[in-house]
């Protein structure tokens, strides 16, 4: 993973999950595109995290222990995330009242697991060139 001094290039992106095989397959592509990675596998981690490395990008995913992304994603914009950092659900829940939950925790876009890379690298992009708020 990206040292913090990597952190400050502007390029840097979050991923959530509490699965360590996710973190490891975002990491590898999310450094295949030359940003810097940072993994996190709580909603507790993605918060002390966030505080330390000023993410570009949060990719969270919505089932994890103690903490789901919902409330990780809401206590984020509440406490002190700015609104312009994007966060993007990365899920197997893809039902309507899942998406509709996350865009009113304050999400950005929803992304269903599994992904295709194509695709998730496509977004990332999409999300790394524009701010939001």
């Amino acid at each position: 993973m990206a040292g913090l001094a990597s952190a400050r290039s502007g390029k840097t992106i979050i991923g959530v999950d509490d699965q360590p095989e996710n973190l490891a397959i975002l990491e590898g592509l999310i450094e295949s595109r030359g940003y810097s990675f940072f993994g996190a596998a709580s909603g507790a981690e993605c918060i002390s995290l966030a505080l330390r490395v000023d993410p570009k990008l949060i990719l969270l995913d919505v089932q994890m222990p103690v903490m789901d992304g919902y409330e990780t994603c809401r206590r984020l914009r509440a406490m002190f995330l700015r609104k312009t950092v994007p966060v993007a659900f990365l899920t197997a829940r893809n039902g309507p009242e899942d998406v509709r939950e996350g865009l009113a925790a304050g999400g950005n876009d929803f992304i269903v697991k599994p992904f295709d890379p194509v695709r998730l690298l496509t977004r990332v992009d999409h999300w790394m060139t524009r701010r939001v708020g």
